[in-house]
């Protein structure tokens, strides 16, 4: 059993981190639901996923390989293009798809959420959290592993589809964001988050890559990304926007893939440095 569990670490990282996390979310639908009078705070959530991850770690590789996932949290000497797209690339495809929606006679409702001022301080505020938890978790503990069976492509898609998973409950809890998506239903708003959030991995990935597996990078990202479509507004202000954002998104995606090439989604020397380390 335990030689089966080690040979595949990230299906046991996977159901762990539902298995911690939904227990936590779960309580919150079944209060939303009547069926009991109290839940768990929701960002206990957010620490089962890097719980797992860790976890993880330890079953299937020893202190070697927790070792190797606290080391990727301060890899920070990536050079400083890196922490530029880092930060601005959501803005630029955000603005691209406010511009396209002009265009086509919508609206621009910028800073009607969270206004300009009010940014720095929600990415100071919510940095820790996505590098110590979703993070740590997708990008400093699957992602690596993934790749070594699988191309960069083919490994940003399923950690988009089990990241996009992972989500699910919050689509069913009332006031999450996720519940302000412009859809009928929460299935529905799922299955649109869903679409986003594969090119988003795809673009994680390709930054991870460049960066010597840098989960601080992809946290800056991940931040930045939040923060930056909640100033804009693009995700939650009409299901025309969503989908121009969207379909940016997948246009910036495809031409990483395209210029990058889908084996690594990095060219040169970095790819070898990606890799990950294990107990023998």
């Amino acid at each position: 059993m335990m030689k089966t569990i080690k040979q595949h670490p990230v299906w046991l990282f996977f159901g762990l981190a539902y298995v911690l996390t939904w227990i936590v979310w779960g309580t919150e639908v079944a209060q939303a639901q009547g069926l009991i009078a109290s839940h768990l705070p929701q960002g206990l959530g957010y620490w089962g996923l890097a719980t797992a991850a860790y976890l993880a770690a330890i079953i299937t590789g020893g202190w070697p390989a927790v070792k190797d996932l606290l080391s990727r949290l301060v890899r920070w000497r990536v050079g400083v293009p890196w922490y530029l797209i880092a930060l601005l690339l959501t803005g630029a495809i955000g603005l691209v798809t406010l511009g396209v929606n002009a265009l086509l006679g919508g609206t621009v409702q910028i800073g009607q959420d969270v206004s300009f001022t009010q940014l720095l301080p929600l990415f100071l505020a919510n940095f820790p959290l996505m590098l110590f938890t979703e993070e740590t978790a997708w990008r400093g503990f699957a992602l690596p592993r993934l790749q070594t069976k699988y191309s960069a492509l083919w490994a940003s898609v399923i950690i988009g589809l089990g990241w996009g998973l992972w989500h699910l409950p919050l689509f069913f809890i009332p006031d999450t964001f996720q519940t302000r998506f412009p859809f009928e239903g929460g299935l529905a708003s799922f299955l649109a988050f869903v679409l986003l959030i594969v090119p988003v991995s795809i673009l994680i990935t390709w930054l991870f890559n460049h960066t010597r597996g840098s989960v601080l990078i992809a946290a800056i990202f991940h931040t930045a990304f939040n923060a930056t479509v909640v100033y804009l507004g693009v995700l939650t202000h009409g299901a025309t926007l969503f989908w121009l954002f969207t379909g940016v998104t997948w246009l910036v995606a495809a031409g990483v893939v395209w210029v990058e090439r889908p084996a690594r989604l990095a060219r040169g020397q970095v790819a070898h440095e990606i890799t990950f380390v294990t107990a023998p």
